[in-house]
């Protein structure tokens, strides 16, 4: 029978006499109980299940060893699992990177001149911010999720730092961009910030 690390033995002895007087009997339910447990937030998406099992049925028998009077440990435990559920998926959702990805909208280029300019661009950029700029944007959707990833991890920096940088190129991009193509001089001052720079 599998004893959660957090359930003290006083906590356990509680919570299986709770079950039922006969001690075989009463480690029969803990067993069920904590499968369908497990089983529960397994199905409702929240990591480490067995942990957040334990972590239900260590409350529970907390209010037990402090006198709380429990007519039913199953149902009690379901609506102690459903509140630990909620919390499971909080956890989740914050430690999950604050990222949207934004589909990409497409640069028209309608004729060479349109191309001859963003070559420009492209080229008025220090080598380091134009390898950036073009590996962000590169590839198809999935492909550009990993290789994202890749850029933050290689960077020190998160997603959303990686994100915010290659925005601040791209509007650089557009602005130069627009301007070769009204006929003025649309050549970037060259700028290494974007890579040293902080976020």
């Amino acid at each position: 029978m599998a004893l959660s690390s957090r359930l003290t033995r006083e906590r356990f002895d509680c919570l299986l006499a709770a079950f039922d007087a006969d001690r075989d009997a009463a480690a029969g339910a803990y067993e069920q109980l904590r499968y369908r447990l497990v089983k529960f937030f397994s199905w409702e998406g929240a990591r480490a299940p067995e942990d957040w099992a334990d972590e239900v049925l260590d409350r529970v028998a907390t209010r037990l060893v402090e006198g709380e009077a429990i007519a039913s440990v199953p149902a009690y435990a379901s609506g102690v699992a459903r509140l630990a559920l909620k919390e499971a998926l909080r956890k989740q959702d914050r430690e999950r990177p604050g990222v949207i990805e934004m589909p990409v909208p497409p640069v028209e280029i309608p004729d060479h001149r349109s191309a001859d300019c963003l070559t420009r661009c492209l080229d008025g950029l220090a080598a380091d911010t134009r390898s950036f700029i073009l590996e962000y944007y590169n590839g198809d959707a999935s492909e550009r999720i990993a290789t994202r990833h890749r850029m933050a991890d290689r960077l020190g920096i998160s997603m959303n730092s990686l994100r915010n940088r290659a925005l601040r190129l791209r509007d650089r991009l557009e602005i130069c961009l627009n301007s070769c193509l009204e006929g003025r001089d649309g050549s970037p001052a060259r700028d290494t910030s974007e890579q040293g720079g902080s976020e």
